[in-house]
C-alpha cells in the first residue's frame, strides 16, 4: 500500500522556470559628437538578433566586414545605454556615418584598458585617437580595475591580465582603448533628431 506521503512527493510540481530575461532596444546611437536615432528594423523570421548582456544590437546579416561600409562601435564602458543592475554592459553606440537610408554597418567593440581613462567616447575621431595611446600596467595590476572589466569576462572570456596579450599592438605595446573587430554585420536605419526649437514668440515684448 502507498502512503499517502509517498504518492504526495510523486506529484509534487516543479518549480516554476524563471522568464527569459528581457532585453533592451539599442535605439539611440552618437555620430560626430551628437545623438542621432538607430532602428535596427526585423530581417524577417530567420534571422538573428545581436544580443549583448541586456541589450539587443539589432538584427545581424549575412554579408562579413566589409572595408566600404560604415562602422558601428560599441564602447564599454558608456553612459548612453545603462541597465539597471547590469553595469558590465554600460555602453555608447558610436557611428561613422549616417546614410540616408537604412544600410549595413559592421560592429566593433571597443574596451577601455587603462583606468585612467575617463573620456565619454561619442565620435569614430575620438576612438581612433584614444588606441594611438599606449598603456603600461604596472606589476600585480588587478584586472578588476579596467573599467571594462565586465565585458571582457563575461562575453570576450578574458578574466585576467595575461589575457590582454590578445590585444597588444604589433610593437607589443598595449593600448589604452582597443578595438576589437565583431565580425558580425547588422542593419539599421538612422536618423538625425530634430532640435527643439525655441518657444513661439521667445524674446517678443
Amino acid at each position: 500500500m502507498v502512503s499517502v506521503q509517498a504518492e504526495t512527493s510523486k506529484t509534487k510540481a516543479k518549480p516554476a522556470t524563471k522568464p527569459a530575461p528581457k532585453t533592451l532596444q539599442v535605439n539611440k546611437a552618437f555620430f560626430a559628437g551628437r545623438a542621432v536615432k538607430f532602428q535596427s528594423p526585423p530581417e524577417g523570421k530567420a534571422s538573428r538578433a545581436l544580443v549583448v548582456g541586456p541589450w539587443n544590437l539589432g538584427d545581424k546579416v549575412s554579408p562579413g566586414n566589409n572595408d566600404m561600409r560604415p562602422n558601428l562601435y560599441f564602447v564599454f564602458p558608456g553612459t548612453q545605454h545603462r541597465a539597471e543592475g547590469r553595469p558590465d554592459f554600460d555602453n555608447n553606440a558610436v557611428l561613422s556615418a549616417v546614410p540616408k537610408d537604412a544600410s549595413n554597418f559592421d560592429v566593433y567593440w571597443v574596451v577601455v584598458l587603462d583606468p585612467t581613462v575617463d573620456q565619454d567616447f561619442t565620435s569614430e575621431q575620438q576612438i581612433i585617437v584614444a588606441t594611438q595611446a599606449t598603456f603600461d600596467p604596472p606589476e600585480n595590476f588587478p584586472f578588476e580595475q579596467i573599467p571594462s572589466a565586465g565585458f571582457l569576462r563575461t562575453f570576450l572570456k578574458v578574466s585576467d591580465t595575461a589575457g590582454l596579450e590578445r590585444f597588444k599592438r604589433p610593437d607589443g605595446d598595449l593600448p589604452r582603448v582597443a578595438i576589437v573587430p565583431a565580425k558580425i554585420t547588422v542593419k539599421a536605419l538612422v536618423e538625425e533628431i530634430e532640435q527643439q526649437t525655441e518657444t513661439a514668440g521667445a524674446g517678443k515684448n
